[in-house]
């Protein structure tokens, strides 16, 4: 492998995308690229792997890989998503658990060379049919894109939400619930129920907070979602008609974006209001910018962690084809391929870290999006 990984004429050859077919469409031909093969091939993976493993609910201990891709799936469930998302957990879970395996798988197969292998049974002839699919801008571009669009649609349907069952604007202060239940305390005197919240073995006295927290953690200050469901039912609890929640969402949400720190208290001058207004909207400009920045620093995290494996492998390789002698070459070879090995279960650990890291930090920004306004 690691003469495969020499013979090429640069270390970028093994992260480049390489161009295998051209697909017609009416713009012209599209390339097909190697990257992109191998992010299908994650999708597929996933799609064949989690139907089979959870068809069925099953009361009995996991097992095997089923033990397996259950204790990542707990673990982000309780460790990472609950803590941040609160009650908000279950309706988020499902996209989290896909962005979190999808970025994972496309790192494994990427770990896995692929490509050498296929091109050493074939004696050369079939190349680059493999590859890193997070090693390329483009898809962790999409990524990035896709995370953005969903973080601040899923705020703006808060707020439609929250305007379609009369809460919005509800909320003087958040009423907190004990480790069983209970409510009216101080947080501070809770403490068993604060570790729960961040630590698998300290569990909560009421387990339903481990597989309910939407209801666990539910404010009760917040008035209660509207029976028939919020798009046909005009609440009789103050909540706004479909038409002008809608319209309302999106103004609201800008106006919630930034902080508002002149803002006349209730009673007060309203002539704080000039000071605020000015700021405010300063303010705003710098959210905004910040908004667009964030996934795209998670997306270029996850590109360079993902390629610079593969270049200091390249490079390393590259060394021993230096060496004017056979025995010099041998003599590289042999520190060469013990540092290699050290190197891919490095890359092994960041393949992990690199998907976790993306998750955690999306968790983040969706919780700060579908907050209250408070």
């Amino acid at each position: 492998m690691l003469t495969l990984l020499a013979e090429a004429p640069n270390p970028l050859e093994h992260v480049l995308p390489h161009e295998l077919l051209l697909l017609p469409n009416h713009h012209g031909p599209s390339p097909f690229t190697n990257q992109m093969i191998m992010a299908t091939v994650a999708g597929v993976l996933m799609l064949w792997i989690f139907p089979r493993l959870f068809r069925n609910a099953d009361p009995s201990a996991p097992t095997g890989s089923k033990n397996f891709f259950e204790s990542i799936l707990e673990f982000l469930r309780v460790e990472v998503i609950r803590p941040a998302l609160k009650e908000h957990t279950d309706r988020f879970v499902p996209f989290l658990w896909t962005l979190f395996f999808f970025i994972l798988f496309c790192n494994l197969l990427g770990f896995i060379p692929i490509a050498e292998i296929i091109s050493l049974l074939t004696w050369g002839h079939v190349e680059h049919l493999g590859g890193t699919a997070t090693g390329t801008a483009s898809t962790t571009g999409a990524l990035a894109i896709f995370t953005f669009l969903f973080i601040h649609g899923s705020g703006i349907f808060q707020v439609f939400r929250s305007l379609r069952d009369g809460s919005y604007g509800h909320h003087p202060h958040h009423e907190e619930h004990s480790a069983n239940g209970t409510k009216d305390h101080e947080a501070a005197h809770d403490l068993p129920h604060m570790r729960g919240e961040g630590l698998a073995a300290d569990v909560p006295n009421d387990f339903r907070a481990a597989f309910d927290p939407t209801h666990h953690y539910k404010d009760d200050e917040h008035l209660k979602h509207p029976p028939t469901g919020v798009l046909d039912y005009e609440s009789a609890q103050g909540g706004k008609p479909v038409g002008s929640a809608a319209a309302l969402a999106l103004p609201l949400y800008l106006w919630n974006f930034a902080p508002h720190p002149f803002k006349p208290a209730p009673g007060a001058s309203q002539i704080g209001w000039l000071a605020d207004l000015p700021v405010w909207f300063m303010l705003l400009v710098l959210e905004l910018v910040g908004a667009v920045i964030k996934p795209f620093s998670l997306s270029i995290r996850l590109f360079a962690n993902m390629i610079a494996g593969h270049i200091v492998l390249a490079v390393l390789a590259g060394l021993i084809v230096l060496m004017p002698t056979v025995l010099g070459q041998i003599g590289v070879a042999i520190p060469v391929t013990i540092l290699s090995l050290m190197i891919r279960m490095l890359e092994l650990f960041v393949s992990f870290l690199q998907a976790y890291i993306f998750t955690f930090l999306t968790t983040l920004f969706i919780a700060s999006a579908v907050a209250p306004e408070h």
